[in-house]
């Protein structure tokens, strides 16, 4: 199979976040099985797979190349073309995920078929996972396999789309919704009932306000914005406008700096939302307010004295460390003992985007690089 067909094969795939991806995993495994390396498909939530495999020898060491095989939707989107349909244009590749990130995934597997296993002295081991779109969910439902992994791999190189730079630190996330749960009342009756949406305007002020001192007190250079930061994604709230709401929800967003703690932020909001609900106690008992942590993924801080490092670098012919502010699974292997960056073809700012592509010439580039990274498993 020709690179082209099987980067084609895989951008069919509408590997939507939260819907499954059976049978891109099924397809993996095949093309992988006909080149004799046995893979593990790891369920997750139902009808969605990570995917393990390990190439080369059964011991310690070795490198880990890793990538998720869910997109974005494309819904309400402007394309024009089919987005599950690879097109080749002006030296581009055109598609829904060629950029993130499946342009990655498809060189790996090409390279896969011209690796010579039996000459392996150290293995090369693949993650492929879900959902990391939706905060990094299938990865994080691995960890406990590859805990117990054995044997284990020294490094792991994560193929989001960095535009082939070296990239060994980026922000974590924590995801939040708060549920403020008032007294339903005839809107002509205020005093007789709690309003859920009102308090909840309270906390969302208080998060503005909040966001301003951490942007004060919190800062790393290396990262743009330079501080940790807070954002309100959804409210939803009320039933009819002559009923005083009952209940009201609210999704925000914390991302934090790698060596900055958030817990101060954190313990700060949870006091302001006890104040709060003692305010709507006052008026009602009956009132409440609740907070959930939804995920937490976590930031990558990979010291430059780490011997992944140089050995990127070199096979980058770079000497350049970057930061970003978006978060990937990188973190999640660092925190297991891997030596972990994150390197891959393609702009992030094409990603998500209606017309998404990754340029020819990162493809090039990320297999030149690929090519001489596998010559230290020799």
């Amino acid at each position: 199979m020709t690179f082209i067909n099987l980067f084609s094969r895989l951008i069919a795939f509408k590997t939507i976040s939260k819907k499954s991806n059976e049978e891109l995993i099924l397809f993996i495994k095949n093309y992988l099985s006909k080149l004799g390396v046995k893979a593990k498909l790891l369920e997750g939530s139902k009808g969605q797979f990570n995917l393990y495999a390990r190439v080369g020898p059964n011991i310690n060491g070795g490198i880990l190349l890793s990538g998720h095989t869910d997109v974005v939707p494309v819904d309400g989107q402007n394309w024009t073309t089919d987005p599950f349909k690879l097109i080749i244009k002006n030296k581009k590749f055109f598609g829904r995920g060629t950029c993130d990130m499946k342009g990655f995934i498809a060189i790996v597997l090409d390279l896969i078929s011209t690796v010579k296993i039996e000459n392996l002295k150290k293995p090369l081991h693949l993650v492929f996972s879900y959902d990391e779109e939706i905060g990094c969910v299938g990865i994080q439902k691995m960890v406990p396999f590859l805990k117990k992994l054995k044997p284990k791999p020294s490094y792991c190189i994560v193929g989001e789309p960095t535009s082939m730079k070296l990239v060994n630190q980026h922000k974590g996330k924590k995801n939040f919704i708060v549920e403020f749960n008032g007294v339903e009342a005839h809107s002509s009756l205020i005093d007789n009932g709690v309003n859920a949406i009102t308090f909840c305007a309270q906390f969302v002020k208080y998060l503005d306000e909040l966001q301003k001192t951490i942007k004060l007190e919190n800062r790393n250079q290396s990262f743009l914005p330079p501080y940790p930061t807070i954002n309100v994604g959804t409210i939803k709230g009320g039933i009819a406008l002559n009923i005083i709401p009952k209940l009201c929800k609210i999704e925000f967003e914390v991302r934090d700096i790698p060596g900055i703690k958030t817990e101060k932020i954190l313990k700060e909001i949870n006091s302001y939302l006890k104040i709060l609900e003692k305010k709507m106690k006052k008026i009602n008992k009956k009132s409440s307010v609740r907070l959930f942590m939804t995920n937490d993924f976590p930031p990558l801080q990979t010291d430059e004295k780490k011997s992944i490092i140089p050995i990127v670098l070199k096979s980058l012919k770079s000497n350049t460390l970057n930061s970003v502010s978006f978060g990937t699974e990188a973190g999640v292997f660092n925190k297991l003992n891997i030596e972990t960056i994150v390197c891959g073809p393609g702009n992030i700012q094409q990603a998500h985007k209606p017309n998404e592509f990754i340029e020819q010439s990162q493809v090039e580039k990320c297999r030149e690089f690929l090519l001489k990274l596998l010559q230290h498993l020799y």
